[in-house]
């Protein structure tokens, strides 16, 4: 935010206040339930999309797609207009599965040799592209769309289930796209890559009596033939196609004005089954008060002139479609419990729609921000202690070891489902907030998804952190760098003085952190909060500015990403690799109880090549402890070292585990 607009902040959390929080709260919601972890990644899914696209960029598509649910079958035309960036300029590569037929691809009317090998649609050129003017295909597909992906979605056919005998409703066709991360390809060839955002046109035909609900703004509804009916949609603004959407059913729909106090109306649609119509009024009811609310804080509706609708689909989760959020009907329950899911989508309008992660690895900045605007969310309706418990939830209590052998941040594996991006992210923004304090924070909020640099070519961490530093007028690498780059814990050494009155901190881990950390001060006047800014590995804090003091506590709402020194010992402790790069790498490892220890190796395909059976090993006591002695683990060892590249290393201790990456280089 920026000082002097009249923006409505949302109560300020406990340590960035000097007032002291007395009384109860009202129940708040809990975190929205994101993507279910129990739907994990098969060892066969790529890491991301393949690096084949790099001699064009995609301007607009163009989808005239026929819906035949009974047959569950669709037939295509795609129009794709791109720009050449040179390189191997007689031949390109689109995305389209393998299950699903091409028939033609077509350039200036000419029928052009083509080869669909896998997931690969390679076209071959008859003359070379050049960079000095787009050029547009045309591939015409058919097929029946398969389950796809890590979350088994991609182009869903349902079939709509009251429950109540003979309910007319019933075997209602119910059809939806979910397609995060790298899906897209299962229903319409493209290059299925976040990096390249293009516009879209969506000519959607269906039976008649089915509603088709897509991104951007509806054009027109024509006659399509007998029993049909064509349904236009146009995203004017470019989209990822990740983030490219249809829902179709038979929908109750209605609209409603949303009048924010920053930027233009936002006309808001929803589309939910009839049976859940009353619960949806309930459930969605909160949009506008949270639109008003995302646009104080991050600005204008970014997609001005195009409508945001919520459609009810029948899957397990929502899922943030630019301009279109498809929500699942399992959470519209007609008492407002998944409120939070409500506005995690919303915010993903400004963080991860309008503002795009440009590689997989960057998804922490999308979920992480959207879990986090839950969180300022809780705050405002439900006040500061409920935010405080709210980031336990997401915290101590989802995440006993405080993130610690849970993976790499900036880095993860894999890319979803992964709680770790969600809730971590979102600790990573509410630690900034009070390191940096609220005023540079919101500006930070407001001036990162509104830098038009960003928006047309993607975003990714170092982008992020150059906005946060902007705001806070310093360098945060040491803040940022073992919060994205490690899974490691501060693990604090505390001694409080009071005559002379002094705070004594001494980090025990590696590497040191900036870490905030509140402070309760209890006076003759009565208690007083402050934040220390911990940037050394051993700092003094002098509280003469107090005056008489009584006594001190350290963060007593665990609203720190810290472990006190005197803190249960953590049953698994994974430090290293060092070096890394290199030839091979040592990891020292620390045990809290005698433990049989494994240690599985995964490629970048996600294949395990190695597995390591240590046996059983000795406790060692905690990293950083006086007297601890770590077990030394090298990789590889022996002359049948894998080829050079990078490596997961999954240790297991019991029912406890770590996970590192290394880099191989010979």
């Amino acid at each position: 935010m920026r000082s002097g607009t009249n923006l409505k902040r949302p109560v300020l959390a406990a340590f960035v206040l000097t007032a002291v929080l007395v009384g109860g709260a009202a129940a708040a919601p809990l975190p929205s339930p994101a993507h279910l972890p129990t739907l994990a990644r098969t060892l066969n899914e790529p890491a991301g999309p393949p690096a084949r696209h790099g001699n064009y960029d995609v301007l607009d598509y163009d989808l005239d797609l026929t819906v035949d649910p009974g047959a569950q079958q669709i037939d295509g035309r795609v129009r794709v207009v791109l720009q050449p960036l040179g390189g191997d300029g007689d031949r390109i590569v689109l995305d389209l599965v393998g299950n699903l037929t091409c028939d033609a691809v077509t350039r200036r009317a000419e029928n052009l040799i083509f080869r669909h090998d896998g997931d690969s649609l390679v076209v071959t050129l008859p003359a070379t592209l050049t960079a000095l003017e787009p050029d547009t295909l045309t591939i015409l597909y058919h097929g029946r769309p398969q389950p796809h992906g890590v979350f088994n979605a991609g182009f869903m056919w349902r079939m709509r289930d009251t429950g109540l005998a003979g309910d007319p409703s019933d075997d209602t066709p119910i059809i939806a796209t979910v397609v995060e991360p790298w899906s897209a390809h299962s229903w319409w060839p493209c290059k299925d890559d976040p990096a390249d955002k293009a516009t879209v046109g969506l000519d959607i035909t269906v039976p008649d009596s089915l509603e088709v609900v897509a991104n951007g703004t509806l054009l027109g509804v024509e006659a399509a033939g007998a029993g049909r009916r064509r349904y236009r949609w146009r995203e004017a603004y470019p989209i990822a196609t990740y983030l490219v959407s249809i829902a179709v059913t038979d929908y109750v729909s209605w609209s409603a004005d949303c009048l924010p106090r920053i930027g233009p109306a936002v006309r808001l649609d929803f589309h939910v089954f009839a049976e859940d119509s009353a619960r949806a009024v309930v459930d969605l009811a909160p949009t506008c008060d949270m639109m008003e609310m995302m646009t104080d804080i991050a600005g204008p509706w970014p997609f001005a002139g195009e409508k945001y609708a919520q459609a009810e689909i029948r899957w397990v989760g929502a899922m943030e479609h630019q301009t279109a959020t498809s929500i699942s009907q399992f959470l519209l329950t007609g008492d407002r419990a998944n409120e939070t899911t409500v506005i995690h989508e919303l915010a993903h309008q400004w963080y991860g729609d309008s503002l795009t992660p440009k590689t997989w690895p960057g998804i922490w900045l999308n979920e992480g921000f959207a879990r986090y605007f839950e969180a300022l969310w809780v705050e405002q309706e439900y006040g500061a202690e409920a935010y405080g418990d709210f980031m336990q939830q997401i915290g101590r209590v989802r995440h006993p070891d405080l993130f610690a052998g849970e993976g790499i941040l900036a880095d993860p594996d894999p890319i979803l489902p992964n709680i770790l991006i969600y809730n971590k992210g979102a600790w990573v923004l509410h630690l900034l907030r009070l390191l940096i304090g609220d005023d540079a924070f919101f500006t930070f909020l407001h001036d990162y998804p509104n830098d038009p640099a960003l928006a047309r070519s993607g975003t990714d961490t170092a982008a992020m952190i150059g906005h946060a530093e902007q705001a806070a007028g310093r360098s945060l690498e040491a803040f940022f760098t073992p919060l994205l780059q490690t899974d490691a814990v501060p693990v604090i050494q505390v001694e409080v003085t009071i005559s002379p009155a002094a705070v004594n901190l001494v980090q025990l881990q590696d590497p040191p952190f900036e870490l905030p950390v509140p402070v309760r001060i209890f006076t003759g006047s009565g208690p007083q909060d402050t934040v220390l800014d911990l940037a050394a590995r051993s700092q003094s804090f002098s509280l003469a500015g107090f005056g008489k003091i009584d006594s001190v506590q350290i963060d007593p709402q665990n609203l720190s990403l810290m472990r006190r020194a005197s803190a249960p010992v953590r049953s698994l402790e994974i430090q290293g690799p060092v070096p890394n790069p290199g030839p091979h790498s040592e990891f020292e490892l620390y045990l809290k109880d005698y433990a049989q220890v494994t240690v599985d190796v995964y490629d970048a395909r996600g294949y395990r090549v190695d597995t390591r059976h240590l046996g059983w090993l000795d406790p060692t006591g905690p990293a950083g402890e006086d007297g601890s002695t770590p077990h030394i683990f090298r990789w590889p060892a022996g002359p049948a070292a894998p080829a050079s590249g990078v490596y997961w290393l999954r240790f297991f201790a019991g029912s406890n585990q770590a996970t590192r990456k290394f880099t191989l280089l010979h």
